[in-house]
């Protein structure tokens, strides 16, 4: 019977809509790596170059002035910068999996006489928000998070979206192994930690992979909350540096009449390539979770 399968032949058609599709796939690839070279190309460019010639891909005239100017004297505070967003995003993606993962497992649980206002409780502010003031009030005055390092975690500890994901993994687990767990003795947090939270890792990835990209790419809860130099997250510090470079230029220019050449917009592409090279990495460890688990978590229940 093996033998019979390989001799089964692709016909003509099949493999040019094999060929067409891979093709496909691959310019579409390219099309969305594009602005990544181009961000990376740009920072190795000559502010003169980019200023005549526009953004490139390939240098036109190669420097290191703008990773210069971002490591150079500010190294220090740079790295910094990079220990409390990775204290951070580690931090705040392992207690947001958890709190998001418990909440959707109280969600699924029958006997659970209040889920149905839980539900209600958690779907209200996706639609409608309380609005600036009274979150920031509450951050400061009765959660006292102002230059604290949980201000950069639990304001955002909690997704709405995220919580109805896992609880649709959780819904897509039979019901019969809880049944089983509890005909032994089982309480119900042995079951969710033995049986729900292992079966559902994708989900747990997925959710993971989320939360550690919000938690790397925020600078707003550092902006609200943050006063203390030491506490800057590096997207809050490298916007800083940004607006403190481009007042340093417009200052320059307008008082000496004249232009000086300060590598602003290499400096911005430098920016982009040092914030997303670390977060990159973690890719192609959690590529083959993240569309089974979008497409399972939001097709069951």
């Amino acid at each position: 019977m093996a033998k019979k399968l390989h001799k089964i032949k692709q016909s003509a058609s099949d493999r040019f809509l094999q060929v067409f599709f891979y093709l496909f796939i691959g310019m579409f690839a390219v099309i969305c790596l594009y602005p990544l070279l181009l961000a990376v190309g740009t920072s190795f460019s000559d502010e003169v170059s980019v200023t005549i010639y526009g953004y490139r891909v390939i240098p036109k005239q190669f420097s290191l002035e703008a990773y210069q100017m971002i490591l150079g004297s500010l190294g220090k505070n740079m790295l910094n910068a990079y220990c409390v967003t990775i204290a951070v995003t580690v931090t705040g993606t392992l207690l947001s999996v958890l709190v998001s993962a418990a909440f959707s497992y109280v969600l699924t649980v029958r006997e659970f006489q209040p889920r149905s206002a839980f539900n209600m409780f958690l779907y209200i502010p996706m639609i409608f928000s309380a609005g600036l003031l009274p979150w920031y009030i509450m951050c400061t005055k009765y959660y006292h998070l102002t230059d604290s390092f949980l201000a950069l975690i639990l304001p955002s500890c909690l997704n709405a979206f995220n919580v109805f994901l896992l609880r649709n993994f959780f819904k897509s687990i039979p019901e019969e192994l809880a049944e089983a767990a509890k005909i032994d003795g089982a309480s119900y947090l042995c079951i969710f930690r033995v049986i729900y939270f292992p079966l559902a890792k994708v989900g747990l990835v997925t959710v993971g992979l989320f939360y550690a990209l919000s938690y790397w790419n925020d600078y707003y809860l550092a902006l609200m909350f943050i006063n203390k130099q030491n506490l800057y997250p590096l997207q809050y510090y490298l916007y800083n540096m940004l607006a403190n470079v481009q007042f340093i230029a417009n200052q320059a220019n307008a008082s000496l009449g004249y232009n000086i050449n300060i590598p602003l917009e290499t400096t911005k592409m430098a920016t982009i390539c040092v914030t997303i090279g670390p977060i990159i990495l973690l890719y192609p460890f959690a590529q083959k979770y993240i569309t089974k688990g979008v497409i399972v978590g939001a097709v069951k229940g």
